[in-house]
C-alpha cells in the first residue's frame, strides 16, 4: 500500500528523534522504528494510508494510487466540469467500501448527489493528504467533503489534522470558512440532506497547473498557487505548532558554525557552503521536525512554524558566516575562529592541555597538527633522525654478526666429550 523512501525520512539522525508521525498515527502497529528509518510490516498494514497523508517529507507515499495521479484526477474532473459551465463545484472524496455503498443507496432510494458534488474514488480516505485538499480548492472547488466511514473512526486521526490545518491556511487566504469537512454519518437520508443543504462561496480557483515532484514539491507550487488567486493580500500565514511548515531563528552570536543542524536536516532546509563558512536556510524546504534544535550543542536554534509566500521561490538565506580560522603553522584556511576558540576554551582546563603545545596544535590544520606531533621530542611518536640505508652498509651489519659469532664459538672453545 506505502512506498517508503528512507533517504528525505525525518524519523531519526544520528540517535536523536525527530519526525514520529507515521509512527504514531498507525492504527495496528504495522509503522515501527528501525533506527534511522521506519519499519513497514506489510503482514500487519492495512492500508489506511494515515503515514502517507500526514507524511511532511514524502518518504511514505501511498502507491494506490500515488499522489501525482490523484492531483492529475481530481485537475482532470474539475477542470472538464468547470469548462461544461458548472458552477460551485463540491468534491466528494469517498471509498469503494463504505462511500460507492452510500452513493448507491441515496440514488435508489432518494435524490441522488446534488449535481454541483462530484464523487473522487480513492482507495481509503485517510490516505487524503495536505497536497490533495489544497490542490483541491486551488484546482477550483468550493469545498471539499469528506465521506468517512464510521467504523473507522479510530483512523481518522491524521485526516483530522491535515482537514484543520487545510482550513486555517485557506481561511487566512480569503477562501471561505470550514472549505474542508468530514462527513461522519452513516444514514443515506442524512448524509444526502446535508450535501443539498450546502451553500458554499463561489469558488476562486481557476489553477491548471500540472503538480509535479515529491510531496513537498509539490505542496509549495500548489501554495504558490492559493495565494496568487487569493483575494486578501496575506504574505505570512502563523501556524500552531507541529505544523509542517515554518522557519528556523538562530542566534548568530552562540552559533559556532559547527554545522550539526546541517548534518541533521533531512529535508536539505539548512545547508553549508563548501568554500566557505556559512549557515544557509531554505525555508521552502523546512518541515519543522526539530532535529536542528534537538542537535545544536549550543541551543541556539529555535523553531518557528508559517508559511511565508515570499520565501517559497526564493534563494536559501544565510543564516550565519565568519571568515575561515587560518593555520597558526602555515596559514591554511581550515575552520571557523569561533569553532577553535570554543573548542580551546572547553579543554583548556584538562590535564592533556597544561602545556601550550596541545593547545596550538588545535590551532593548526590537520597536516600540520601530525607534523608537530611527530617533531615533539617528548612524544612517544617522535622519530630519530634517519639516513639513507645502502648496500654497503648492509654488508657491514653481516661482517660484523659473523665476526660476532666467530668470536662467541672462540670464546667458549671446544666442547668435552
Amino acid at each position: 500500500y506505502v512506498n517508503y523512501g528512507g533517504a528525505i525520512c525525518a524519523h531519526n539522525r544520528n540517535g536523536i528523534t525527530g519526525c514520529t508521525i507515521c509512527v504514531d498515527l498507525c492504527p495496528i502497529g504495522a509503522v515501527t522504528s528501525a533506527d534511522e528509518q521506519v519499519a513497514y510490516d506489510p503482514y500487519i498494514c492495512a492500508g489506511c494510508g494515515s503515514c502517507a497523508g500526514s507524511c511532511p517529507t514524502g518518504a511514505a507515499e501511498y502507491a494506490m494510487p500515488n499522489g501525482i495521479d490523484s492531483l492529475a484526477r481530481v485537475r482532470t474532473l474539475l477542470g472538464t466540469y468547470l469548462k461544461a459551465g458548472g458552477k460551485t463545484p463540491i468534491i466528494l472524496i469517498h471509498d469503494r467500501e463504505f462511500g460507492d455503498e452510500m452513493i448507491g443507496l441515496m440514488a435508489r432510494s432518494g435524490k441522488g448527489l446534488p449535481a454541483n458534488v462530484l464523487p473522487f474514488l480513492v482507495n481509503e480516505v485517510t490516505q487524503t493528504g495536505l497536497d490533495m485538499l489544497l490542490a483541491t480548492v486551488a484546482y477550483g472547488a468550493a469545498q471539499v467533503q469528506i465521506l468517512a466511514p464510521p467504523h473507522k473512526r479510530d483512523e481518522r486521526e491524521g485526516l483530522n489534522r491535515q482537514a484543520v490545518l487545510s482550513n486555517a491556511i485557506l481561511r487566512s487566504l480569503g477562501y471561505g470558512e470550514d472549505c474542508i469537512a468530514i462527513i461522519e454519518d452513516s444514514e443515506p437520508d442524512v448524509v444526502e440532506n446535508l450535501l443539498y443543504s450546502l451553500s458554499p462561496l463561489p469558488s476562486i480557483g481557476t489553477a491548471t497547473f500540472m503538480a509535479l515532484g515529491q510531496k513537498r514539491q509539490r505542496l509549495n507550487q500548489i501554495l504558490e498557487s492559493l495565494h496568487q488567486q487569493s483575494t486578501q493580500s496575506v504574505d505570512v500565514i502563523e501556524l500552531e505548532k507541529g505544523a509542517p511548515f515554518g522557519t528556523v531563528l538562530v542566534d548568530s552570536k552562540g552559533c559556532t558554525l559547527c554545522l550539526s543542524c546541517v548534518n541533521a536536516c533531512p529535508a536539505k532546509a539548512l545547508r553549508d557552503n563548501p568554500d566557505a563558512p556559512e549557515l544557509k536556510f531554505q525555508e521552502s524546504n523546512c518541515i519543522q521536525c526539530g532535529l536542528c534544535k534537538t542537535t545544536c550543542p549550543e541551543k541556539v536554534i529555535s523553531l518557528s512554524p508559517r508559511i511565508d509566500f515570499k520565501a517559497i521561490n526564493a534563494r536559501a538565506i544565510i543564516l550565519k558566516q565568519e571568515e575561515p580560522f587560518h593555520c597558526i603553522r602555515c596559514d591554511k584556511p581550515f575552520g571557523v575562529a569561533s569553532t577553535i576558540e570554543k573548542m580551546i576554551e572547553k579543554v583548556s582546563g584538562h590535564a592533556m592541555f597544561q602545556d601550550p603545545k596541545p593547545l596550538d596544535r588545535l590551532r593548526m590544520c590537520d597536516d600540520c597538527r601530525v607534523i608537530d606531533m611527530v617533531e615533539d621530542e617528548k612524544h612517544p611518536w617522535a622519530l630519530k633522525p634517519r639516513s639513507t640505508k645502502t648496500t654497503d652498509d648492509y654488508l657491514r651489519e653481516r661482517d660484523e654478526l659473523r665476526k660476532q659469532a666467530d668470536e662467541a664459538m672462540e670464546n667458549d672453545g671446544p666442547e668435552e666429550g
